[in-house]
Formats: C-alpha cells, sequence, structure tokens
C-alpha cells in the first residue's frame, strides 16, 4: 500500500512555536476545462502529537482514494479540523493569470477569508510566492503531510462536485466521467464539438483551435 502522510512536518513547526498551520493543494491544474479548486485545512495543533484513528486510517493522497472514500475522508477532516475553506477559480481568470497565478490568487483569497491567521503554511507543490507568513513548498506534499492531504480531498470532492453540474449544462463533453481532464474521450468532443464556454482558451487542443480561428467556440 505504500506509506501514508502523516503530521510529521506539523510537529517540526509545531515544536519551533507554532500552533495555527495551514495545509494547502489544489485540484484541476491540468483539466482543460472548469475552475480551479484550491483548499486549505487547519487542524487543531494537539491532534499533531495525537492524531484521530480516523484521521490517520482515511485521509491520504486524494489521488489514491476511490470518490466514495474521498467522499467519507471529507466529512471526518471536517469533523475534527478548526477551520478549512475552498475556492473555485474560474476557467477566465487561469487564462488570465496563467495556473500559478491562479493558485496565488486562490491563497490570497483564502487568508483574507481565514479568521486565523496562519504561522505556517504547508503548500502541496514547488511554488514561490510573496505571502505574509512563513510556508513551505512541499513536493508530493499530499503523500507526506494530513493537513496538505486534507486539503487535497476537500479540493478534488469540491471540484468534482462542480464539474458534475457542468456536465448536466454541457453533456456533450463528459465532463461527469473525466472531469475536465484531456482524455481522448474529451479531446475527440473537443474538436467534433468545438470547445464551450468552459473551457480553457489557454489549454491545447483549444488554444490551437481558436489560433487557427476556429469558429466552434460558442
Amino acid at each position: 500500500m505504500g506509506e501514508k502522510p502523516d503530521f510529521a512536518l506539523e510537529v517540526h513547526e509545531y515544536e519551533k512555536g507554532c500552533t495555527i498551520i495551514g495545509g494547502i493543494d489544489e485540484a484541476g491544474r491540468g483539466s482543460l476545462a472548469g475552475p480551479l479548486a484550491v483548499c486549505m485545512v487547519i487542524y487543531p495543533c494537539h491532534l499533531f502529537v495525537k492524531p484521530p484513528d480516523d484521521v490517520i486510517g482515511i485521509v491520504n493522497d486524494s489521488k489514491k482514494l476511490s470518490p466514495k472514500k474521498r467522499l467519507a475522508a471529507k466529512e471526518i477532516i471536517i469533523a475534527h479540523c478548526l477551520w478549512w475553506e475552498c475556492v473555485l477559480i474560474p476557467h477566465d481568470i487561469i487564462d488570465e493569470k496563467n495556473i500559478n497565478g491562479a493558485t496565488y490568487y486562490a491563497i490570497v483569497q483564502l487568508l483574507q477569508n481565514n479568521t486565523m491567521t496562519p504561522d505556517m503554511i504547508f503548500i502541496d507543490g514547488n511554488f514561490s510566492f510573496p505571502l505574509p507568513m512563513p510556508y513551505q513548498s512541499v513536493i508530493k506534499g499530499d503523500s507526506l503531510s494530513l493537513t496538505i492531504a486534507s486539503a487535497s480531498i476537500i479540493a478534488k470532492v469540491t471540484r468534482d462536485e462542480f464539474m458534475d453540474k457542468l456536465d448536466a449544462e454541457y453533456p456533450a463533453y463528459g465532463f461527469a466521467h473525466h472531469k475536465g481532464y484531456g482524455t481522448r474521450e474529451h479531446v475527440q468532443a473537443i474538436y467534433h464539438y468545438g470547445p464551450c464556454p468552459v473551457h480553457r482558451k489557454t489549454y491545447q487542443p483549444v488554444a490551437g483551435l481558436l489560433a487557427g480561428g476556429s469558429t466552434l467556440f460558442k
């Protein structure tokens, strides 16, 4: 089964005096359509020393969980955390700011909405952002940190639910199946029907179709 995330990173910062530690992850970064979901989760610091059994038992990198287990994990996360929020950054903002800019834009929103100012933030990935508090980018953080993994689960569940709604609005593209990612089914639909309004204009193959003067964008 492989290693699962734990609170080792959080404990290290807690021992240095940090008591409000946020974990951030995103979902939808490589999708051809729809929003980017970015979530922050903050757990009570006493859980770092003695994590609840249900958190240890189910919380993992969201990519390693089935949709049913992600839903169950989300409820457990919400039951134990101090604070969480997930923001959806629309496709047009992603096109305007690029995907890293959209991530930063989302993090700024999360910090503005947060009633608890974190002492430290762990962000999944490899980013360099001008944030007002210390943070650490953690490559493959969703497989290392329970706080990041928790954020990855909520971001994934939130975005998947949104893509299901888009599927009802644009049924020709199969969003409920692939969630906007570049599967063969999805790419074939783009070429057959043309991009729809929620496709990202700066992502291929949409960008190429538009550069070629496609009139299929509706």
